[in-house]
């Protein structure tokens, strides 16, 4: 993991790490998300968002809240984090907090929130082999520059089959690939497009509900991850 960025962004990106390892491959995991509040109708930042990979509806969307300090998360830490679930449409919450949190938060999240103990003990001994750093922004201050979660693994029938990675990037928020046939692992900002050894295709298109991250091979277009702008 990139090293001399906040605290909070570390544990932020800790969190992600563990929610990708234990999602279905149906679910697309995005850090440092951003919708826009169906009600507040102002960008929203989530620290992750899980949604459906393919499916065009958001009936399946949980945002998760990464919280790192000592005191311990209250009613009104909850209620607020409920109000964020409303605002964008999430049918379940997580609140992952390092502090701990009181009965009566316990009480308050009751069905459709969980809250989650993470020390920050598990944090440091974490396996960061699902991420790399994000070559888009290597001209960004280290502080700034992103990190690139491969939250899913493809298996595609292309000239046989291919295992392919996709992600994204938590800062400039660029879809990325990483193809075992030629080995390349490239993050492809939206308005580009990218030839990788194996001469497929590999770009974005977006439209006024989400953006898809598209391969282009001989026998057409395979869409292989969204990311939704409602």
């Amino acid at each position: 993991m990139t090293t001399d960025v906040p605290d909070w962004r570390i544990y932020e990106r800790v969190a992600a790490c563990f929610e990708i390892d234990v999602a279905g491959m149906d679910m697309s995991v995005t850090p440092n998300a951003l919708l826009m509040g169906s009600i507040s109708r102002v960008n929203r930042q989530i620290d992750i968002l899980v949604d459906a990979r393919w499916e065009d509806g958001i009936e399946r969307r949980i945002i998760y809240d990464a919280k790192r300090r000592h005191r311990k998360i209250d009613v009104k830490d909850v209620e607020s984090f409920e109000g964020m679930m409303r605002d964008v449409r999430a049918n379940r919450g997580v609140i992952i907090c390092s502090g701990g949190w009181t009965a009566a938060a316990e009480s308050r999240a009751a069905q459709i929130i969980d809250i989650r103990l993470m020390t920050v003990e598990e944090a440091e001994h974490l396996d960061h082999a699902a991420s790399d750093d994000c070559p888009n922004c290597r001209n960004t201050s280290r502080k700034q520059r992103g990190i690139v979660f491969w939250d899913g693994q493809l298996s595609l029938p292309l000239t046989g089959w291919a295992v392919i990675f996709t992600g994204k990037c938590d800062t400039c928020r660029s879809f990325a690939f990483w193809c075992w046939d030629c080995g390349e692992k490239v993050v492809v900002p939206d308005d580009e497009s990218y030839e990788c050894g194996c001469e497929r295709i590999w770009f974005t298109e977006m439209n006024a509900d989400e953006v898809l991250f598209i391969v282009r091979v001989e026998n057409g277009e395979i869409p292989l991850d969204r990311r939704p702008l409602r």
